[in-house]
């Protein structure tokens, strides 16, 4: 059961993040893994900046009709609040930790201090290899040869429903994607789809709901891991 949670969640977080990046949820770019280029060139200046947080939510999903998400969602108002409090100010320092890391390697990094919101930029054609936006400006804004993205798409919980019926318990999850990108052409050198999904332990109802919003932030911090292995090989 987790397994299959755990695939659904990889799903959504790619579509959600090929949806920004192209305009077309039908278009999932692959994975790209950093090659020896990268790690040997000390010259280009790397900028690392995190994309808009988006804020953690309840997402009920399955099989509903109009008239049972309303009900699915009353049911759930208490936890959904709960859920909509969880806070992200531990991901705030990971653009810090990545420059931290490139710089114990040689490279060439620092933070960009605002946030990149890929949607305010231009599409561009839909290329294997390439962000489908134009992002050129950026080199000379912030003086970067590459900008390094974490862009999170998904914060909170999934729970999923067949018509009224739960068939899932509330279930914390964190994804989106980490790129390197050239700004002069938008050409990928990096692209890493990431997701954690962290049942939580012991009965998830009881007040307070402690253990799933410990659940939450484990996971929270295992995305955080798995931006910051990609850098400390």
């Amino acid at each position: 059961m987790i397994a299959r949670l755990i695939r659904y969640s990889l799903v959504f977080v790619l579509l959600s993040a090929s949806a920004v990046l192209t305009g077309c949820s039908s278009f999932v770019q692959k994975p790209i893994d950093l090659d020896a280029q990268f790690w040997n060139d000390k010259d280009p200046v790397i900028g690392v900046a995190l994309s808009p947080l988006p804020a953690p939510q309840l997402a009920l999903t399955g099989n509903q009709g109009l008239l049972e998400l309303a009900i699915n969602k009353g049911v759930n108002s208490k936890l959904s609040d709960q859920v909509s409090a969880w806070e992200l100010h531990d991901l705030e320092s990971l653009p810090d930790e990545v420059v931290a890391s490139l710089k114990a390697k040689g490279l060439n990094a620092k933070r960009i201090p605002d946030a990149i919101d890929l949607t305010k930029f231009k599409e561009t054609e839909k290329r294997e290899g390439y962000l489908a936006r134009n992002i050129s400006d950026l080199k000379s804004k912030y003086g970067v040869d590459r900008v390094l993205l974490i862009s999170y798409t998904t914060t909170g919980a999934f729970r999923s429903y067949y018509s009224v019926v739960p068939t899932s318990v509330p279930t914390p999850q964190v994804g989106g994607i980490g790129m390197l990108v050239d700004p002069k052409d938008s050409r990928l050198v990096w692209y890493k789809p990431f997701v954690v999904v962290q049942p939580a332990q012991g009965e998830w109802d009881q007040p307070g709901y402690s253990n799933l919003s410990n659940a939450f932030y484990q996971a929270l911090d295992g995305s955080r891991q798995q931006i910051l292995s990609a850098f400390n090989k």
